[in-house]
């Protein structure tokens, strides 16, 4: 008796205590994998990304091939359960990137959520009005847009 008490307390307290899903961290680009399979890495592309306690800010720089860096700099809010990835860019600064020139207007959203689907132990979304398509994992994430690239951002703390 006193094991089977001992065995649904254990299970009690374990599923009380389960860790909640994150993808919290501050994340490194190593490097964009083009289409055509050109491979660039720093210091042709460099960005950092974080996101903690449901802030985030990233910053990006990619030289053009006509040598001009394209840039972003973006802060916001995110809210990030198992099922559902939320949100907010309050500030950005964009160059060259979505189209010439430069712009503080984030891009449109309708609804600033987006549905996550877990698979092999990846959370995977497509975060709002971005156009890409983001892998979360222990060692870092992917993130690919359409059939121009995929980045690859190593998890460093």
């Amino acid at each position: 008796m006193r094991f089977l008490l001992f065995v649904c307390l254990g299970s009690l307290t374990a599923s009380l205590f389960a860790k909640t899903p994150s993808i919290d961290g501050t994340y490194e680009l190593t490097e964009r994998v083009m289409a055509n399979g050109t491979v660039l890495r720093p210091p042709a592309i460099a960005a950092l990304y974080t996101l903690i306690d449901g802030r985030f800010s990233l910053n990006l720089f990619a030289k053009n091939a006509d040598g001009t860096i394209a840039s972003e700099s973006s802060v916001g809010r995110y809210t990030f359960k198992a099922d559902k990835y939320c949100e907010w860019i309050e500030y950005t600064t964009r160059k060259d990137l979505d189209k010439p020139g430069v712009t503080n207007e984030a891009p449109a959203v309708t609804d600033h959520c987006a549905v996550v689907t877990k698979k092999d132990g990846r959370f995977n979304f497509s975060p709002p009005g971005e156009g890409v398509e983001v892998s979360f994992g222990a060692e870092g994430f992917t993130a690919k847009i359409g059939g121009e690239f995929v980045d690859h951002w190593r998890k460093i703390r």
